[in-house]
């Protein structure tokens, strides 16, 4: 039930930003588990919405670095939760911008750890969203290299590229 709830208001939604059923998917992913998601390990119930829009569209859903895309995803989590009553971990993709995205943020990080090592210096990097940063050090945990740290506080917390001593 929750379930048919949750569609019909992100359909509902997107109909009232001038989307046609056409350039849009909605899929609702249950958690793993069949018990509530507070029991199954943190894994929450999911909606993902692909949105296929003409390239002169899409600057406006998705925002300078995603943040109407962001926003977007933070609104239609909550109005799902205020209507349902179950929390769904909700992501929106519009022409693939995730995947590009996440993309040029591990290159960016490929390119970090290689300057940190040529000049044997911290490099940093600002202006990434959490999401963002999360990728980055995702990215490098494993590198045999270098390290990642974030400091600072929001809006201007940094993520570094550290090289490790040897």
């Amino acid at each position: 039930m929750a379930e048919l709830k949750a569609q019909k208001l992100v359909e509902n939604v997107l109909s009232l930003l001038d989307l046609s059923p056409d350039q849009y998917t909605v899929e609702i992913e249950p958690a793993r588990s069949a018990s509530s998601s507070a029991d199954a390990g943190g894994v929450e119930d999911a909606v993902k919405v692909g949105i296929q829009l003409p390239e002169d569209q899409t600057g406006i859903y998705i925002g300078h670095h995603g943040e109407g895309l962001t926003a977007l995803q933070l609104l239609l989590s909550l109005m799902i939760s205020q209507r349902t009553g179950v929390w769904y971990r909700v992501s929106v993709n519009i022409n693939d911008y995730q995947e590009r995205r996440e993309d040029s943020l591990r290159h960016l990080a490929e390119t970090a750890a290689e300057k940190a090592l040529s000049l044997n210096e911290e490099v940093v990097l600002g202006n990434l969203s959490s999401y963002e940063r999360r990728i980055v050090h995702l990215h490098l945990e494993n590198h045999p290299d270098v390290t990642t740290e974030s400091r600072g506080n929001a809006p201007l917390r940094q993520l570094l590229v550290i090289p490790k001593l040897k």
